[in-house]
């Protein structure tokens, strides 16, 4: 069996170590997989890639009043900007110009402190589609059994090294996705210890205890579906007639490894949700102008690519799952 070396916690030493330890050669050949997978997924669906600046003015995955992340700001010749913590407006114009959609596989950055279960730059693979809800959670189920087959295809003798087996890869391609919807996930985890947390804007969110705890009761890749509106970022839309979103989240492994939603449709949807969110319109202005011009109703999703890659590999750390380390905190060589 192979173990690995959590050389993060000695970066002086991690060159030596990653060139040498042959748990970054198989992490290595199953992010190249993965990768290449991706690719071969979206060009069989018809959905194109687009290639983005990482730059951006209008931060979007923090804008939302039960957000746990923030932004990264950085300053060009005296200008403050961030860099992109999801490219997902990037992909609402993409999907405007392509005849499905647009997708992209890049680092994105986050401002949290690296822990077991964040990194601040993570490889993201993101798309956005012509759709709804139920079409993008329709997509991500293809994709996630894409990966998994092109695991098993190419890299099974790697997993096998470091997860001791692929039987949960085998079973994962048979498994029926499951979903729960937030309302009743709650009432699924009011008696368990640290599951439910409220929320600055007073609502209760589901922590890392109570995705684990779902993920036991219901099984890897669970979707939680309709978060509250009040937690969930100014541009996923409303369920009608609900105090709920049009949102899901697919859970596996060490919890949310996949966040999709479908997105406010109008100029006047973006308005109440900016209001009703308590977000600053001068960022995003230029948001609802592009309904302005197209009207489409689009969806989307964020694969945390390192968050699939614990769940394959049946690790805990995500910070032995990036082959250059990045903290925030510090400065790295290379």
């Amino acid at each position: 069996m192979i173990t690995t070396p959590s050389s993060w916690k000695n970066p002086k030493e991690h060159l030596k170590i990653l060139l040498s330890d042959p748990w970054y050669k198989v992490l290595n050949k199953v992010f190249s997989q993965i990768l290449t997978s991706t690719h071969d997924f979206y060009n069989k669906e018809g959905i194109e890639p687009t290639v983005f600046p990482i730059t951006t003015g209008s931060v979007s995955s923090p804008m939302g009043l039960g957000s746990d992340s923030s932004p990264v700001k950085v300053k060009i010749k005296g200008n403050n900007v961030f860099l992109a913590d999801s490219m997902q407006f990037s992909l609402e114009i993409g999907t405007r110009l392509n005849k499905k959609g647009s997708y992209y596989v890049m680092p994105t950055f986050r401002g949290e402190n690296t822990d077991s279960r964040h990194l601040n730059e993570f490889v993201h693979s993101e798309v956005e589609i012509k759709g709804n809800l139920t079409d993008i959670k329709n997509l991500a189920e293809r994709y996630i059994k894409h990966l998994i087959m092109g695991l098993l295809e190419n890299c099974e003798a790697e997993i096998a090294s470091v997860a001791g087996s692929t039987k949960h890869l085998t079973e994962a391609l048979d498994r029926k996705f499951t979903s729960i919807r937030f309302e009743d996930a709650e009432k699924e985890l009011s008696g368990i210890d640290g599951a439910l947390e409220t929320a600055a804007c007073g609502e209760q969110i589901i922590t890392s205890i109570g995705e684990k705890e779902l993920i036991k009761r219901f099984g890897d890749f669970t979707w939680l579906t309709n978060m509250p509106w009040i937690i969930v970022p100014f541009y996923q839309a409303k369920e009608a007639g609900t105090k709920y979103s049009m949102t899901a989240d697919l859970l596996g492994g060490i919890g949310e490894m996949l966040g999709s939603g479908q997105r406010v449709l109008t100029p006047q949807d973006v308005d109440e949700s900016l209001n009703f969110h308590q977000v600053d319109e001068a960022g995003y202005l230029w948001y609802k102008e592009m309904r302005d011009i197209q009207t489409i109703q689009t969806a989307g999703f964020g694969l945390g690519t390192e968050r699939f890659l614990l769940w394959a590999l049946k690790h805990n750390d995500i910070r032995d799952c990036t082959l250059l380390l990045r903290d925030h905190s510090k400065i790295i060589f290379p």
